[in-house]
C-alpha cells in the first residue's frame, strides 16, 4: 500500500511533465522565475530541456502542495489579505534488505498543510506513520512499521517560550476516529538538556492509550549523547510497550550526520506472549541534491525474541526528498 501512494506522487508529477511550460519556468539553479517580457517557444524548449527531471519533479510537486494548502487556508476566511497557507513534507522510499527477507520495500511520506487564516497555530497534518509507535529521539523510523492505511487529524500547537508546548488532535487512524493531547516540558540542568512529554490519545473504538515519553541530551566537545525512554499501554495489547534507547550524535560535515546507537524494546500481544528486541545501528545521513534530498545508509544487527535471539543482520537505503522547507 506504501508503495502504490509513493508511485502515485510520483505519477502524478510526471503527469505534468507533458504539459507546454507557462509564463513561471524552472531554471537549472532550482529557482522558479516569472517571465515578463515575450519568449520565442524555442528559448521555452531549449531551457526545459536544460533542467534537470529531478528538478521539475520536486518544482511541482511543491508548487502542488503550495496551490492545495492556500485552496484549503482560503476555505477558513473570505479574507484574500494577509498569509497566506503553506505545505512542507518530505518523501521517503527505503529498501530494508535483511537476513529473513531481501525483498521489504518501504515508503513514508508526511503533508502539514499550515492555515494562518485558520489560525496560527493551526495545521492540517496527512502521514502514513505507525499512530501506535511512540518513536524515540533518534530511532529508525523504517523497522517494523505495519501501518498500511493513511492518517488524517487536524492539529492545534500552543507554545509557551522554549519550556512548554501543548499538542492537541483531532484525526482518523486505524479506520476510526482519535482525539490526542500531549505536553512537552523542557529545561536545562548543568548543560545538560531533558524534556519530558506525557500523552494521551483515544480511540472511539480502542478506548484510552495513555503513554509517556523522555529523553537527557548530554553535549561533548564536537558530538553529543542522547537517552530516551518511553511507556505505553495499548488497549489492544494484554501489557505495556516499553522502550529505551542510547545514541551518539556526530555530524561529520555541514549537511552530514552519524548517528549510532543501541535500543532495547519489550511489549506483549493480545495474548500477552512476551516479545524482546535488541537492535544496534549504525545511520549516515548526507545531503544528495541541492538542499532538498538526502540519502541515509543504515547497517544494524538485530536480536528478537520471536525468532529466539537468533543474530539478524541488515542495513536500510532511504532516500528522502523534501519540499516546503
Amino acid at each position: 500500500m506504501k508503495v502504490i501512494i509513493a508511485c502515485i506522487c510520483l505519477s502524478s508529477s510526471f503527469a505534468v511533465l507533458s504539459e507546454e511550460i507557462t509564463a513561471e519556468d524552472i531554471l537549472p539553479t532550482g529557482e522558479v522565475v516569472s517571465v515578463k517580457e515575450p519568449v520565442s517557444a524555442e528559448e521555452l524548449v531549449s531551457e526545459k530541456e536544460n533542467v534537470p527531471t529531478v528538478d521539475v519533479l520536486q518544482s511541482q510537486l511543491n508548487t502542488m502542495m503550495q496551490d492545495t494548502a492556500a485552496w484549503v487556508d482560503d476555505i477558513g476566511s473570505d479574507d484574500s489579505n494577509g498569509d497566506k497557507g503553506s505545505a512542507n513534507g518530505y518523501l521517503q522510499l527505503s529498501w530494508l534488505p535483511r537476513t529473513a527477507d531481501l525483498g521489504d520495500v518501504d515508503a513514508n511520506f508526511k503533508v502539514s498543510l499550515h492555515l494562518p487564516k485558520w489560525d496560527e497555530r493551526f495545521a492540517l497534518v496527512i502521514d502514513n506513520n505507525d499512530e501506535d509507535e511512540l518513536l524515540l529521539d533518534y530511532e529508525s523510523k523504517d523497522i517494523d512499521n505495519e501501518q498500511e492505511g493513511i492518517n488524517f487529524a487536524f492539529q492545534y500547537i500552543k507554545r509557551f517560550g522554549q519550556e512548554r508546548q501543548v499538542k492537541n488532535r483531532v484525526g482518523f487512524s486505524r479506520s476510526q476516529v482519535y482525539l490526542r493531547s500531549e505536553i512537552q516540558f523542557n529545561w536545562q540542568v548543568r548543560h545538560v538538556d531533558f524534556s519530558l512529554q506525557p500523552r494521551l490519545t483515544y480511540f472511539i473504538e480502542d478506548g484510552w492509550e495513555p503513554s509517556i515519553k523522555t529523553a537527557a541530551a548530554y553535549p561533548l566537545e564536537s558530538s553529543y549523547l542522547s537517552l530516551s525512554a518511553s511507556w505505553q499501554k495499548l488497549q489492544t495489547e494484554a501489557n505495556t510497550r516499553r522502550k529505551i534507547g542510547f545514541y551518539h550524535i556526530k555530524p561529520t560535515g555541514k549537511n552530514q550526520l552519524l548517528v549510532s546507537g543501541v535500543q532495547y524494546s519489550k511489549s506483549n500481544d493480545a495474548e500477552d506472549i512476551p516479545n524482546e528486541n535488541y537492535f544496534i545501528s549504525i545511520r549516515y545521513r548526507n545531503l544528495m541534491y541541492k538542499s532538498w534530498m538526502y540519502y541515509e545508509v543504515e547497517p544494524f544487527t538485530e536480536f528478537n525474541q520471536a525468532n529466539d535471539f537468533k543474530t539478524e543482520v541488515g542495513i536500510i537505503f532511504s532516500l528522502i526528498s523534501y519540499y516546503g522547507h
